[in-house]
């Protein structure tokens, strides 16, 4: 029987933080907070730590391709937080595809609430007309967005959570 490695290593790793996980201290107060992978989160950043997000879409069918990076600093503490959303993108039909920078967008988020049950962080946006639009990688015009997060933060028995 050949014994796959690769395999095993990962089993065990995985077995061991799970492990770790329900050797936590008795003490501390357990409950889910949503600080989200895939949608935006209803909680800043805490004083000091600097987010680096990027993301990549890809068209098999059109060829076209989407890369963004986002930047989320927090200034001057937890309270007031803001972000810059970069672009890059190729667009277009095949041979005359078009590519380069997008509209850039200009993020001012605020914590509104933040306490042991709830938390709330409105966001302002500017997007900036910096793609070309004639070659489809802007719109043309200044954009503004306004929208608002919310999270339940639930303690460990529960089994949802809001945003």
């Amino acid at each position: 029987m050949k014994i796959n490695y690769s395999r095993f290593a990962s089993i065990a790793l995985i077995a061991t933080c799970l492990l770790s996980s329900l050797n936590a201290s008795a003490e501390e107060k357990k409950r889910i907070e949503d600080n989200s992978f895939l949608l935006e989160e209803a909680y800043n950043q805490e004083e000091g730590v600097i987010q680096y997000i990027q993301a990549y879409q890809y068209s098999k069918k059109t060829k076209n391709w989407n890369y963004t990076f986002t930047n989320e600093i927090p200034m001057p503490n937890q309270t007031h937080q803001f972000s810059y959303t970069v672009p890059l993108a190729r667009v277009g039909d095949d041979p005359t595809f078009q590519s380069g920078l997008g509209d850039i967008g200009i993020n001012y988020r605020y914590q509104l609430i933040k306490n042991d049950d709830l938390a709330l962080a409105p966001r302002f946006s500017v997007i900036l007309p910096t793609g070309q639009y004639k070659k489809g990688l802007g719109n043309g015009a200044t954009g503004y967005q306004a929208i608002s997060r919310s999270a339940s933060i639930l303690p460990t028995n529960g089994s949802a959570i809001g945003t």
